[in-house]
């Protein structure tokens, strides 16, 4: 009964489009939203893992700016096919990758990530996992978290990008 419960409050993280505010599940829903805003989705790159395949966007436009840079810049990627379930820090890294492009004040006024109920059909051939440190039961699909991409300064530079904002802030 106890395990019951439980399944039945765990959530999972997904990115949603704000401006229609609906969530985005599969790279078919995101590469027409990216190609709006100038980025062109690239194949997706198998890893050493069969079920780890990863979708990068390339951002044409940034060659000239960064023409003089000695470090390579930021790719905005995501697990590829399904990009909803994953890591809270895999969301911080595609976002600060946009950001860098982007240079948006506000870049939630685009995307956002918000939690929503786990689906009985399309999730439970994976395994979860639980982010640690939540009050909330928040979970992820294993193997989604890409350690290669997360913010380098996070401990000396404070990013604007994220910010957790509690629902009933966001409530009039």
């Amino acid at each position: 009964m106890e395990v019951e419960c439980m399944k039945s409050c765990m959530k999972k993280l997904a990115i949603w489009y704000t401006p229609n505010f609906k969530p985005i599940i599969t790279h078919d829903e995101l590469d027409h939203i990216m190609s709006t805003l100038g980025f062109l989705p690239m194949p997706p790159v198998s890893a050493a893992a069969p079920a780890a395949a990863w979708k990068e966007y390339s951002f044409p436009a940034a060659g000239a700016f960064l023409s003089d840079s000695v470090s390579p810049p930021p790719r905005p990627r995501l697990p590829y096919p399904r990009i909803d379930g994953l890591h809270v820090e895999t969301y911080r890294s595609f976002l600060e990758a946009l950001d860098f492009y982007l240079r948006m004040n506000n870049l939630s006024d685009l995307f956002h990530i918000r939690g929503m109920p786990l689906h009985h059909a399309h999730d439970r051939r994976h395994k979860w996992l639980r982010m640690i440190g939540d009050d909330i039961v928040y979970v992820y699909r294993d193997g989604t978290l890409d350690l290669s991409t997360t913010y380098k300064n996070a401990d000396s530079d404070w990013n604007p990008v994220l910010r957790i904002v509690p629902w009933k802030n966001k409530m009039l």
